[in-house]
């Protein structure tokens, strides 16, 4: 071996942003000491029998700046409303609200709260739009949005949270059935879901092209005059255009309203599920492999050889 070399492959390190991602639940463990979190629950179920769209998964962003934990992080990564979630339950021959989705979080400090289910409106029982990280959006005949709530959670949960109300339903019901669209964590419209909220300090490969937690579209029932499904938010990160379309996975996309005349909670759009993602800026990387000892020896000198 020449020049006490190693044989190996030779591998340049560089120094860049190093992006985690949980799509599942896991364990962070920091490289930096600070670092970018984004915290995405999972989104809302929309409501059955011209529902409202599900809410969007409450959103949190932390500046570039925040103080990444020295011990390993819990990750939770939450799923998306479904006919297996919390929501309440109508008589039978009733249709039920869209269920809620599941929180996320970043240990204790960082808690997305679950999108809202989407309102329904049917028989003898109907129920409004879910309050969630982002409102479910409203039943027809007037039906109220939810609230959202991940604003006012405490601490960080709060402060660098987004999240926005559902929206109300049409009224009067003769003018035409139509539920609202969901809420979601860059604002809501209409009978549309929510805009999505863009984050580019992430790549577009991650969420629906650099989006997340859009509200899902409505329900609706052209035939008595009312419009047509309702669009999702934010280039799809939420329901999409036709009946009962989920939300995207690790997006907290809310699911769509459906149409008419089903009594199946089941054939709502469900949530999509959320992500927790975490970025560490000017972080060494590419040094795995074997080196030979005048490239460690050049690095050291350098100071981009990391020792750890």
């Amino acid at each position: 071996m020449a020049n006490g070399g190693f044989l190996g492959p030779v591998v340049a390190p560089s120094l860049g942003d190093l992006v985690t991602a949980f799509t599942s639940s896991g364990t962070f463990t920091r490289t930096k000491s600070t670092g970018t979190v984004v915290v995405v629950a999972g989104g809302g179920q929309g409501g059955s029998s011209i529902g409202g769209g599900g809410g969007g998964g409450g959103l949190i962003l932390s500046p570039s700046s925040y103080p990444l934990p020295a011990s390993p992080v819990t990750i939770t990564v939450g799923g998306g409303g479904a006919p297996g979630t919390p929501h309440p339950v109508q008589p039978p021959g009733d249709a039920d609200q869209g269920g809620n989705g599941v929180d996320s979080s970043f240990g204790t400090a960082l808690v997305a709260k679950g999108g809202g289910g989407g309102g329904t409106y049917f028989n003898t029982g109907h129920q409004e739009g879910a309050p969630g990280g982002s409102g479910g959006g409203g039943r027809r005949n007037g039906g109220s949005g939810g609230p959202a709530t991940q604003p006012g959670q405490p601490g960080d949960s709060g402060s660098y949270g987004f999240g926005g109300a559902g929206v109300t339903g049409t009224s009067p019901d003769s003018t035409g059935r139509a539920g609202a669209g969901g809420g979601a964590g860059g604002g809501g419209s209409g009978g549309n879901g929510g805009n999505a909220k863009a984050i580019p300090a992430f790549p577009t490969s991650y969420g629906e092209t650099g989006n997340y937690a859009g509200g899902g579209g409505a329900g609706g029932n052209t035939p008595q005059g009312g419009p047509t499904c309702g669009t999702s938010g934010g280039g799809g990160a939420g329901g999409g255009n036709t009946p009962y379309a989920n939300g995207l996975v690790n997006t907290g996309g809310g699911g769509k309203g459906s149409g008419p005349a089903t009594t199946a909670p089941s054939s709502d759009g469900q949530g999509g599920s959320g992500v927790v993602l975490v970025k560490e800026a000017d972080v060494l990387q590419n040094t795995s492999g074997v080196w030979t000892l005048a490239d460690v020896y050049e690095n050291v000198k350098n100071g981009t050889w990391s020792s750890s």
